[in-house]
């Protein structure tokens, strides 16, 4: 999930904040697994909590939601289903309830995780999610760091057991080498691609934008992106073997010289693989090209 660095002051104090904000903000998901279609904001901080008289068509998750701007845009653009942004920052679950309150947006609620290897079987019922967005999710380049992933094949299992049937896993990010990599964790979850695409906006071009979207869209960026579904039945996890290479640099084209956009977090090791390769030009030494790991 990506993080939230902003410099805030002295007195600042996220409690408090989290408590301004209490009504869009829901601090023990975990009782509310099963009943999320019927979920009510918190009118008093120790009031009995009712459930909505008019149960919610659908329920998505944003998981790694950030600031929330793309969970509130989504949800004020469909009023008759839940979103519910997950953050492992708490800054990040207050801005996006702030924003959701201020915009008057009442089916938007932000749930505060710090565990990043969370089960979401904790919070939410076998089949209770209708979609899971990951939208520009932290790409954790480095080989050792792939299980970090969102997009990582434990983690796709652990997403069948709360999507419906028939609901969607849907990726959004700069990094085409994350979107291709994950479409071989897909095929090992046992998941159906709907559809992948090199250009979601131009795909969707009505779909809501996020701050993070506009700041990379801006620095030269497409957005790539896919939709899969879990096949029915699928494959037993004990049988499945890791084959695809794990560090994103495997996904990353040949000719990297042509690059005219470098995905986010990996502006170092594209740096390093063009420095090596003009040392190596300088020397009169043999091409070098990457390995795939």
């Amino acid at each position: 999930m990506r993080t939230a660095r902003s410099r805030m002051p002295k007195s600042f104090s996220l409690e408090e904040r989290l408590a301004g904000c209490a009504r869009a903000v829901e601090s023990q998901p975990g009782s509310w697994a099963g009943s999320w279609r019927r979920w009510a904001p918190q009118e008093e901080p120790f009031a009995e909590r009712a459930f909505r008289e008019r149960p919610y068509e659908h329920v998505c998750l944003d998981l790694g939601c950030g600031k929330g701007e793309y969970t509130v845009a989504c949800a004020k653009a469909n009023p008759d289903v839940l979103f519910i942004g997950l953050d492992i920052e708490g800054v990040c679950v207050m801005r996006g309830a702030e924003r959701a309150l201020a915009e008057g947006v009442s089916n938007a609620v932000f749930v505060f995780e710090e565990d990043p290897d969370l089960d979401l079987s904790t919070i939410f019922a076998p089949g209770e999610l209708d979609a899971i967005l990951l939208n520009f999710s932290t790409p954790f380049p480095k080989k050792k760091k792939a299980p970090l992933r969102l997009t990582y094949v434990d983690r796709l299992m652990a997403y069948r057991a709360v999507l419906a049937e028939g609901g969607m896993v849907r990726l959004r990010t700069d990094s085409q080498p994350l979107r291709d990599f994950s479409l071989t964790q897909l095929e090992l979850a046992g998941y159906e691609v709907r559809w992948c695409t090199d250009d979601v906006r131009a795909m969707f071009p009505e779909e809501p934008w996020s701050g993070y979207e506009n700041k990379l869209v801006a620095q030269g960026a497409t957005v790539y992106g896919f939709e899969a579904t879990p096949r029915i039945p699928g494959p037993d996890p004990e049988s499945i073997v890791q084959t695809a290479p794990l560090s994103l640099v495997s996904y990353l084209p040949e000719d990297i010289e042509s690059l005219e956009y470098v995905p986010h977090g990996m502006q170092g090791c594209v740096e390093n693989m063009r420095g090596r390769r003009a040392n190596r030009r300088a020397k009169g030494l043999p091409e070098w090209t990457r390995p795939i790991i």
